[in-house]
């Protein structure tokens, strides 16, 4: 069954990029920033289409058998750039004080238990990430390593607020979940970046010579990274940012 042809459009202050929401309730809401130019929405909902078909396809299907709400705010697509996949998310409410996280077919997330408790769906939402990260970065940054001829001790995957990586002196390799919302091009540029501090500790001209070897394009993604927070849903940070209010 073909999705709905028309939409909603929703301009959101705190949206950083746009977000296609889709219910049985509402249709398609497509979440916008400020200043977003709507005249590209076309052009980018033909390039979701066949997503946007199969996601309506298992909204149909479940029709009647899922908990009907979604918790304000929370994520119904996951954009995961880095590994290239897509993956729908529902929410389904049960009497367990937990919220746990199934992978079903076709790239999708069920998040089933007290799903009205929005922190403890972030919760589960960032571990189910984290295990991500792991599948995804920790052997391209193997794969980098043996390419360029680098040694590192061990890799830390870390819900980072502000940094993308970092590494110690001892060589120990700490890269933030949230890459997984960056094109592969910035991901590799991060992952090169922190290979080449196993050799340079500091941001000197060896180090930028460097990286430069590896990644010739690193000056211009190096600016590129300077935006790449837009990408990042907000709701990622939440639960930090609830905490230092207190």
């Amino acid at each position: 069954m073909q999705p709905p042809q028309t939409y909603t459009i929703r301009v959101s202050a705190r949206a950083r990029h746009v977000r296609l929401c889709l219910s049985l309730r509402d249709g398609l809401v497509v979440v916008v920033p400020r200043g977003f130019d709507q005249h590209l929405l076309p052009g980018l909902l033909e390039q979701k289409r066949r997503w946007l078909e199969r996601a309506w396809t298992r909204l149909q299907a479940g029709h009647g058998q899922r908990a009907p709400a979604t918790p304000a705010q929370l994520p119904v697509m996951l954009n995961l750039q880095a590994a290239g996949e897509e993956w729908t998310v529902e929410y389904h409410a049960t009497n367990s004080p937990r919220v746990t996280v199934r992978e079903s077919a076709a790239h999708g997330l069920r998040l089933a238990g007290h799903t009205s408790d929005r922190h403890a769906c972030i919760a589960a939402l960032r571990c189910w990430l984290n295990r991500k990260a792991h599948q995804h970065l920790e052997p391209l940054l193997a794969q980098l390593a043996r390419e360029g001829g680098f040694r590192y001790n061990r890799v830390f995957i870390k819900a980072q607020r502000t940094r993308w990586g970092s590494c110690s002196t001892r060589g120990n390799i700490s890269l933030s979940l949230k890459l997984l919302f960056l094109p592969p091009e910035l991901v590799r540029y991060v992952l090169w970046h922190e290979l080449c501090h196993t050799v340079e500790k500091n941001h000197g001209r060896r180090f930028w010579a460097l990286l430069q070897h590896h990644d010739p394009e690193c000056q211009f993604r190096r600016k590129q990274m300077r935006t790449a927070g837009r990408m990042v849903p907000v709701w990622l940070d939440e639960r930090k940012r609830s905490r230092a209010r207190r």
